[in-house]
């Protein structure tokens, strides 16, 4: 039996019925990204994280979730992200892209293209005018990709990493309760869901939903 074409590859929106698929490519990136750097590596209750993460963004319609689908399998990851930053800045919002990952084995058959293509129109269609993602510097082939994609470098992020330390940095709880205080899972601000569904703070605060 001959293979699929590459061409039968299609693209659409995730469902709640997909969320298998999802953390099981969403595992495959970081499970990848971990081997660049350690500290990428998914704390052990990250499926709830993600769970809660897709249930808030279909809720509130401020990011998006896109599959790449070779026949009945999951072949393909992208995430999308309507970020608010704070209020010091002028421009404050832009569409984040914070997942997209290819299994091994259909890379380089145009796949990572055609989520990126349903990624760049939500973004359009919701009103950003730009597009931002982080890259691990050593990770040369993401960054190839994007170059020819026409993004481009505006920021590097610099590290040093101390000695260990006896204990663990200092904590607000009450704090670490409204915010995730990372950019990257997901969004700096924490998607906690309210039994009356009410609109997050993001909601508020932007006109991109």
């Amino acid at each position: 039996m001959s293979a699929i074409a590459p061409h039968a590859v299609t693209v659409r929106l995730a469902t709640s019925d997909d969320d298998a698929q999802v953390h099981s490519l969403f595992h495959g990136l970081h499970a990848f990204n971990a081997t660049l750097d350690s500290r990428f590596s998914l704390a052990d209750d990250w499926p709830a994280v993600l769970a809660d993460h897709l249930t808030h963004e279909r809720l509130h319609h401020h990011g998006a979730t896109f599959l790449a689908w070779l026949g009945e399998r999951a072949v393909g990851l992208l995430m999308m992200d309507g970020h608010t930053d704070s209020p010091l800045f002028l421009d404050r919002h832009w569409a984040e892209l914070i997942a997209l990952y290819v299994v091994p084995d259909q890379r380089g058959e145009g796949v990572a293209d055609d989520l990126l293509d349903e990624g760049m129109a939500w973004a359009q269609d919701h009103g950003y005018t730009r597009i931002q993602l982080y890259v691990t510097t050593s990770n040369m082939g993401a960054k190839r990709f994007y170059g020819r994609s026409r993004f481009k470098p505006i920021q590097e992020i610099w590290c040093y990493d101390l000695p260990q330390a006896s204990g663990l940095p200092s904590t607000d709880l009450a704090c670490e309760s409204a915010y995730a205080h990372g950019h990257n899972l997901l969004s700096n601000t924490r998607h906690h869901l309210t039994a009356d569904d009410e609109p997050c703070k993001e909601d508020e605060t932007t006109q991109y939903t």
